[in-house]
């Protein structure tokens, strides 16, 4: 992995030694992403640059690397996975290299067959072309969205960059997105549709190709990949024997190709079911030895070391136990902020990070299970949830439903006016209610009540009006829940300097699951659990454990893996920062938030204390947009 950066300017409009300063000045805040090499090349109106993490062709692949006959630029970031095959395709076509580089086997398949050339693709990847001869800069993301790409219009500029303090960097941005802001608050999520909370910053959205034509810098956007959305009639029935053993061989597919690398590659576990997979896959696959880590606080109820040791035991191996204090967790927090320029969106970033540093002591390459949730349906009550919505009254009148007065006494009234309604309800962080007290006054009258943020939920429930309820809760974490867990996993190890693969977003294994039917996801555990559930709410069907999760991976491994990973329930490197806020740290933090000029402009300061005295969850996002307004 590594960082792109690069200023584009219209035709007209040359390159100063005031961009040239700011590039270079960018690359710097890409350090950690690349810090093996640091390039720049450059023309009468550009500017690019790159920081390298050497994983291939370790002497080779240099970057940007160029083609000066086809007068093409490349700067990228991430691993073609196929790139083998591809080389060999093109050979075929003449085409001549001088490297055993995925870089310069994807700057031929650019040559050959244009900005198409993604349809060949198969990997992680955020990169940036500039095709002199067409007269246009083209800045392509992954298939699901591993790898981020930011950029920036502004007068007569295009700034990009593989993080947004980059791009804020090379643009002087400063203005808040308060939409953007209000949707973070509401979903703990860092990204608002393609905007970001800078105002003019945009991150490319997944599986897309911009094209910007270098005479006015207008763009064009291209999609050329989407998940299967499948109406309930039209989804694929498999007999059960096939779809398991499909769906093993395609996990193990994708955990074998992301082995590929000239470094040494090690994995975290868990001590999850997702974790495990990859881990049992990549060994059984093993071309080297792979070390396993895991992390966890001294807190029990905030450790997986016992389930990690048993999976890796089971393995034959060991596993690498990395402690998380809170001597250090503060300062990474911080750290973490200033790395990436957005807040974070949940505390176990800092744990992924100090997972990645200790890899880092022996691997550059790091397999994760992040995304199986999204792909497999991990979530009970954020995908399950819905299931109270379909069964629950339509109006107040409708007393003789079972949920009637569940439903009044948990949300105050007896049902919900439509989707949209219940899952603002069920999965806001802050509610609106909530939000109009805690931000200042100005701030929320310009947010129109939320309007941006429930329209923006209404469109995408409309989009996929023919799925069912509950697909539509699949794809609605897939597009907005997964981009922010691929985020929280880059910046956590490129920190460190560490590539994490991630094998459960092989579009391949995504379109497969995407056509199967719901029960294949979540589904009660027999008959007699339905029975049992007819009466309860989602939550205390939870709580009761009638409902099985990720139904089609747990089975496809059931005979695989320990019984006691098999069956466990989601903990996912869970960091106790209640706890440690109720120490030291609070009043450090409480009077941080509260007195810090910027944050006044933000919030307000007494419902900002009352959040500290009463031990709110929701004091995490609060201290986040605090401390990123402070970066």
């Amino acid at each position: 992995m590594c960082g792109i950066s690069g200023v584009v300017n219209k035709n007209s409009h040359p390159i100063s030694d005031s961009d040239t300063h700011k590039l270079l000045s960018s690359l710097s805040l890409l350090k950690s992403r690349g810090p093996d090499a640091q390039a720049s090349c450059q023309s009468s109106s550009w500017i690019i640059g790159h920081t390298r993490l050497s994983i291939i062709d370790l002497s080779g692949g240099t970057q940007p690397m160029q083609d000066k006959e086809a007068g093409v630029t490349l700067s990228f970031n991430g691993e073609i996975y196929n790139y083998k095959s591809l080389k060999t395709e093109l050979e075929l076509k003449g085409h001549v290299f001088k490297t055993d580089s995925d870089t310069e086997v994807l700057l031929h398949s650019y040559i050959e067959w244009g900005g198409s050339c993604v349809d060949k693709l198969h990997g992680c990847f955020a990169f940036a072309v500039l095709d002199e001869k067409s007269g246009k800069l083209v800045l392509v993301r992954d298939r699901l969205g591993v790898k981020p790409v930011y950029y920036c219009l502004k007068g007569d500029s295009l700034y990009f960059g593989s993080t947004v303090a980059a791009v804020r960097h090379l643009g002087n941005v400063n203005s808040i997105d308060n939409a953007a802001l209000s949707h973070y608050l509401t979903s703990c999520r860092i990204t608002f549709g393609d905007r970001t909370l800078y105002e003019g910053i945009k991150i490319l959205p997944p599986a897309t190709v911009a094209v910007f034509d270098l005479a006015n810098l207008k763009v064009s956007f291209k999609k050329y990949w989407q998940r299967p959305a499948i109406s309930p009639g039209d989804k694929v029935r498999l007999d059960q024997k096939e779809l398991l053993q499909k769906t093993a061989e395609l996990v193990e597919e994708s955990v074998k190709a992301r082995l590929m690398s000239d470094v040494p590659v090690g994995c975290f576990l868990s001590g999850g079911l997702d974790s495990a997979v990859v881990v049992k896959d990549a060994v059984a696959n093993a071309v080297d030895d792979y070390p396993l880590f895991c992390a966890g606080t001294p807190f029990e109820k905030y450790n997986e070391f016992q389930y990690a040791r048993e999976m890796a035991e089971s393995l034959g191996k060991s596993v690498t136990e990395v402690r998380i204090s809170p001597d250090t967790f503060f300062a990474d927090w911080k750290m973490l902020i200033k790395e990436k320029g957005l807040p974070l969106s949940t505390p176990n970033e800092t744990s992924i990070y100090r997972l990645s540093k200790a890899l880092g002591e022996k691997c550059k390459v790091a397999l994760t299970g992040e995304g199986s949730d999204e792909v497999f349906g991990g979530y009970l009550q954020p995908h399950f949830g819905v299931y109270d919505f379909v069964r629950g009254p339509k109006s107040e009148d409708d007393s003789d439903n079972p949920l009637f007065w569940k439903i009044m006494r948990r949300y105050g009234r007896p049902f919900f006016f439509n989707e949209e309604d219940h899952f603002f309800l069920t999965h806001s962080w802050i509610p609106v209610n909530d939000k109009a007290d805690l931000l200042h006054g100005d701030i929320w009258n310009s947010l129109n009540d939320d309007d941006e943020v429930f329209t923006f939920y209404e469109d995408f429930f409309e989009r996929y009006k023919d799925l069912s309820p509950f697909d539509r809760r699949m794809h609605l974490h897939a597009e907005i829940n997964l981009e922010g867990l691929l985020n929280r996993v880059d910046t956590s190890s490129m920190a460190a300097s560490i590539e994490a693969r991630v094998p459960f977003t092989d579009h391949r294994l995504v379109e497969f699951a995407f056509q199967q039917s719901d029960d294949w996801k979540i589904d009660f555990r027999n008959e007699e659990c339905r029975k049992k559930a007819a009466d309860l709410l989602v939550e205390e069907i939870d709580k009761e454990d009638l409902v099985e999760t990720k139904r089609l991976l747990r089975n496809a491994y059931k005979n695989k893996l320990p019984a006691n990973i098999t069956s466990r329930k989601k903990m996912s490197f869970p960091v106790p920062f209640q706890e440690w806020l109720s120490g030291e740290l609070s009043s450090e933090l409480k009077e941080f938030c509260i007195e810090t000029s910027r944050a006044k402009n933000i919030f307000n300061p007494k419902a900002v204390e009352t959040m500290f005295d009463s031990g709110n969850r929701n004091l995490w996002l609060v201290a986040n947009i605090c401390l990123w307004l402070d970066s």
